[in-house]
């Protein structure tokens, strides 16, 4: 096994010290890191671990198969040095993690702790709390809690109750552990409601990135289907709406043509009416001057009838008229019957006058001539009118087909409403089309596979699943997290653990201790602060350091 002999002394002076022209840390920063020796002891375990083959992580590929590959150590180096260069530069979810880290500075407690341990500053004796007290504590710390557990079912559900509550009240958790079957352990027992993503799941298997993203894309499929179908008609060379309003502007076109038809043969059926009337009409009209003939009769009788009366009304009053009364009143006799027998007659050759114009009038109706031309006139209206009810049908084909995609104009059913309608659907047509086409372009992209949507679920899931390292693959961007839980914390060294630590602002390690050292160093000349940080676990080194408030150990059978 490799060795190398490391001077933490000497890596703290070349840090911080511009040596042969070089620049060093000062010419950058204002003033040394407080911690920087411990991020230096970090920077050397990764290191050491790299050249002792002792990283315990497989970090599966982009694209793994079902089997997990080899471990990348290349690539685990880097992702550890990232997390320690965050660390250094103060670039952590949790602003205090360096200091708790190199110093075991805890933040104080919060409301909850307080209420209940008042003065206490020591453990409470007595049986170790339950799985409910232990899921209040893990919410209630303000940066990280030791929860000592064995492994088992007791601890598994106990994560599960943490990260079921801690997503219910709208944080984003990271479950992460030193191998995926630590994570799936977890995972598969996650209940339904939030957003579960495994980030290091290999092909496209339940609740991988792969699956996630085929969901997602589902999904958006689904609700712009509506859309698409609303859409369709108006998509092609030529489209089945184009096709509707062709047929609209043609019956329109058709009906205004037909109505100078019907209007050019009603003026035809008029004038030939005027004519026939004018040929067959010598009778009605020796009969009309008869009317006049008795008319003037009747009017002159009359007027002898209201003379004489006068007259006779005027001798009755006077004095020497009497002698004339007498005679009056016999030509007024004479008068009287004579108008009487004057309306008479005007009655009667009205009459007759009426019964010559009613015959007349069917001669006209029933002459040839007349007759086809009122069928020509008839025929161009009827004409008209099917072409104005065939624009009529287009127009509500169009309506149908505008709804949901485009705002219903009202139209009435006459030439100039359907004009009118006409005219907005031409130019509506072109920015539908367009936007069809657009839409199933889209359409047809969103239904490839695509890695793309891969950074943005894990960005907005509600909870991700990774291992350790698998969290700071560089795919998988600048993630952050309200709460990490790293399941096993116990075989989990600090430098690995960092990776997932620093991109949550609280953190839950659960785990047993007292095991054996995590790697076998053997007689490696390796410095005390190495030997520690690639021998002792994440939860060993701070469990030591916690107060009563950041530790709690669950019961077995809990």
């Amino acid at each position: 096994m490799a060795s190398t002999s490391v001077d933490l002394d000497r890596d703290d002076r070349e840090r911080h010290t511009s040596g042969g022209g070089g620049l060093g840390v000062d010419a950058f920063y204002p003033g040394r890191y407080k911690n920087d020796r411990f991020c230096a002891a970090l920077e050397l375990a990764v290191v050491a671990a790299h050249e002792l083959d002792a990283v315990p992580e497989r970090i599966p590929g982009p694209r793994a198969p079902a089997e997990e590959e080899p471990v990348e150590y290349g690539l685990g180096q880097r992702i550890q040095r990232d997390a320690i260069v965050r660390l250094r530069a103060g670039a952590t979810a949790n602003a205090g993690l360096l200091a708790l880290l190199a110093e075991g500075r805890f933040a104080p407690p919060g409301p909850y702790w307080q209420h209940r341990s008042q003065d206490n500053t020591e453990e409470p004796r007595g049986p170790a709390p339950d799985r409910a007290e232990a899921v209040r504590r893990a919410l209630a710390v303000p940066d990280l809690l030791c929860l000592i557990a064995p492994r088992g079912a007791a601890r598994t559900l106990t994560v599960v109750e943490i990260v079921r509550a801690a997503a219910e009240r709208g944080e984003r958790v990271l479950i992460t552990a030193p191998d995926s079957a630590t994570v799936d352990a977890v995972v598969t027992r996650l209940p339904p409601g939030p957003t579960v993503v495994r980030a290091d799941q290999p092909g496209g298997g339940p609740g991988s990135l792969a699956a996630a993203a085929a969901e997602t894309q589902r999904r958006i499929l689904a609700r712009s289907q509506a859309a698409a179908v609303a859409l369709e008609p108006w998509l092609g060379e030529p489209s089945p709406a184009m096709g509707w309003l062709r047929r609209l502007t043609t019956a329109l076109a058709e009906a205004e043509q037909e109505r100078r038809r019907a209007d050019q043969a009603g003026e035809e059926r008029d004038a030939i009416a005027v004519a026939a009337r004018e040929r067959l009409g010598d009778a009605l009209r020796d009969h009309g001057r008869a009317v006049e003939v008795a008319e003037r009769d009747l009017t002159l009788a009359e007027d002898a009838v209201r003379r004489l009366g006068q007259a006779l009304s005027r001798a009755e009053n006077s004095r020497f008229g009497r002698w004339r009364a007498g005679r009056l009143r016999t030509r007024l006799a004479v008068a009287a019957p004579a108008a009487l027998t004057a309306r008479e007659t005007l009655a009667r050759v009205r009459e007759e006058h009426a019964d010559h114009r009613d015959r007349l009038d069917k001669d006209v109706e029933q002459d040839a001539a007349v007759r086809a031309a009122a069928d020509r006139a008839a025929f161009a209206d009827l004409a008209a009118h099917r072409a104005l009810e065939s624009a009529e049908r287009s127009a509500h084909r169009l309506t149908r087909l505008m709804s949901g995609v485009a705002p219903e104009p009202a139209w009435t059913a006459d030439a100039a409403g359907l004009t009118d309608f006409a005219g907005h659907c031409s130019g509506l047509e072109p920015v539908l089309r367009g936007r069809a086409g657009l839409l199933r372009e889209w359409r047809q992209r969103a239904a490839r596979p695509s890695r793309q949507l891969h950074a943005e679920l894990l960005r907005y899931a509600d909870v991700v699943a990774t291992t350790c390292l698998g969290v700071g693959r560089p795919e998988h961007g600048e993630l952050e997290f309200d709460l990490v839980v790293i399941v096993d914390a116990g075989r989990t060294g600090l430098p690995v653990a960092l990776v997932p630590l620093v991109r949550a602002r609280r953190a839950v390690l659960a785990g047993s201790v007292g095991r054996m050292p995590l790697f076998d160093l053997g007689a490696a000349p390796v410095p005390d602060e190495v030997t520690g940080l690639l021998n002792r676990s994440v939860l060993e080194r701070l469990l030591e350091k916690a107060p009563a408030a950041n530790r709690v150990r669950l019961r077995s059978g809990s």
